[in-house]
């Protein structure tokens, strides 16, 4: 099987839905196909059934035999924050971000996959875990049906979408999805701490107010906003300035594509 380097595949992987788009195009994508599955959990922890519904979508023809980038929800996913790590070596930068892990999840961390964004050895570093297992399904489904190229975290593509109007900024970027939030705090442009809870957009204020008190930051400032529930209710008052983050604009394709969309960022 040939892979097509003119299209490829995004997946968003939430619990409540699978989300694909296809696209393609030498100067400019252009959305040849869509798909989207929702789904009815008691469990947000859970991606078998969006596993079974992405291995059906790659069985088809037109889904077959190209690179293939996915796009995981925050439910899937746990952040942290390493200091700069001047003097360290790549090994040496996982082992810190695996002890950073275990210290702050525990036990719970032994099941996750770490991986470390690449930065400058003078700047603070975000890292990631997730699921082993899910990993393992995703690659066993794409073998053979496609190519897996990459796999993230939603915050990611969020926050690569929202950086020029961070810059060196200070303030917090809020991504609010389908039963939970995650806020990420930066400072002169830096990861400064990532946290997530569960929970709808209208947890927003209580959780900004909570974080600023834990870490010791007055109330107020520049909030990032990337809402796809449209549920998220904004701190009352005059303290907080709020920019919506919106995905990419592309011809056919709207922001109720789910996840899959911010592949495109």
């Amino acid at each position: 099987m040939s892979l097509s380097w003119r299209e490829r595949i995004i997946v968003g992987l939430a619990p409540e839905r699978l989300s694909a788009l296809r696209v393609g195009g030498l100067l400019r994508q252009r959305l040849r196909d869509r798909h989207a599955m929702l789904f009815q959990t008691d469990d947000q922890a859970k991606w078998d059934k969006g596993l079974v519904a992405l291995e059906a979508l790659l069985a088809e023809p037109g889904w077959r035999g190209r690179e293939i980038a996915v796009i995981l929800s925050s439910h899937y996913v746990r952040h942290v924050v390493l200091p700069p790590s001047r003097g360290l070596g790549e090994e040496e930068r996982r082992n810190l971000a695996g002890a950073v892990f275990h210290d702050t999840f525990g036990e719970l961390a032994r099941d996750w996959e770490i991986r470390v964004s690449p930065a400058a050895s003078s700047m603070p570093t975000l890292a990631c875990g997730l699921p082993r297992q899910l990993l393992t399904g995703l690659r066993s489904i794409c073998e053979g049906r496609g190519k897996l190229v990459s796999v993230q975290p939603s915050l990611m593509p969020v926050f690569k979408r929202a950086r020029r109007l961070i810059g060196k900024g200070a303030g917090s970027l809020a991504l609010v999805e389908q039963g939970r939030v995650t806020l990420a705090s930066v400072d002169n442009g830096q990861w400064k701490y990532v946290d997530s809870r569960a929970g709808d957009g209208g947890i927003l204020p209580q959780f900004l107010l909570e974080e600023g008190e834990i870490h010791g930051r007055q109330p107020g400032g520049l909030l990032w906003l990337c809402d796809l529930t449209g549920t998220a209710r904004l701190p009352a008052g005059t303290f907080w300035s709020h920019k919506p983050i919106a995905p990419p604009p592309a011809p056919g394709i709207d922001p109720g594509s789910g996840l899959a969309v911010w592949g495109l960022a």
